[in-house]
């Protein structure tokens, strides 16, 4: 049986906008249907948990400006080349660490990426793997403006003033598998069937 870890928001990271503990939750028993999923808060039990893990999520943000712990998380994520899910917020994740951009294959860059107020999202497929998709619409953030390699594979965008905004790729680097979605923002936006299928591709993807 595949191990999953989901490192969550809640304890060492954390922010005023996200509910971590609930929407780790959701993600975790969406990723049981891959294997045993078990969600940590603390660095220190990522860290002990995350040489034996088949897949690493991670869904957690640490607010508007570099993190005091973002030395150490750095460094922990360093010694993991295994894949790597991560999601909504958790790609504004170490700013100052071009590491961490270059593995996931694109980033939140402050003062550049914005979103919306949350509010009724329409996504559409520019990739044959997700073009099968049923229901693109949801209520979510609208990430818009993230900065995104351009050796990723774009699957989903929005539109913004005919303007295309990635919303999910994939990305190998250095011979390391990382996918984004960045819905997600709550338990809303997840009892859409949309975020919780992404997340089934995503990891499918990244498992193969």
């Amino acid at each position: 049986m595949r191990r999953v870890l989901v490192f969550s928001g809640g304890a060492d990271y954390a922010d005023p906008w996200h509910p971590f503990v609930e929407t780790s939750a959701i993600v975790a028993e969406v990723l049981r249907e891959e294997g045993d999923a078990t969600v940590v808060d603390t660095l220190e039990d990522l860290a002990a948990r995350i040489d034996a893990a088949d897949l690493l999520v991670i869904n957690a943000g640490g607010g508007t400006a570099p993190h005091p712990l973002d030395s150490r998380l750095a460094e922990i994520l360093a010694g993991y080349r295994g894949p790597l899910l991560v999601l909504h917020v958790a790609a504004t994740l170490l700013p100052e660490h071009a590491a961490w951009e270059a593995r996931l294959g694109g980033r939140w860059v402050r003062d550049v990426t914005f979103h919306p107020e949350r509010g009724p999202l329409h996504v559409r497929p520019v990739s044959a793997s997700v073009a099968d998709l049923a229901d693109l619409d949801t209520v979510d953030e609208a990430y818009t403006a993230l900065r995104v390699s351009p050796e990723a594979d774009v699957l989903l965008v929005h539109d913004d003033d005919g303007v295309a905004h990635p919303l999910a790729w994939t990305n190998e680097n250095n011979g390391c598998r990382a996918a984004y979605s960045a819905l997600g923002h709550d338990a809303e936006a997840y009892a859409s069937s949309l975020a919780p299928e992404v997340i089934r591709r995503l990891t499918r993807w990244l498992l193969a």
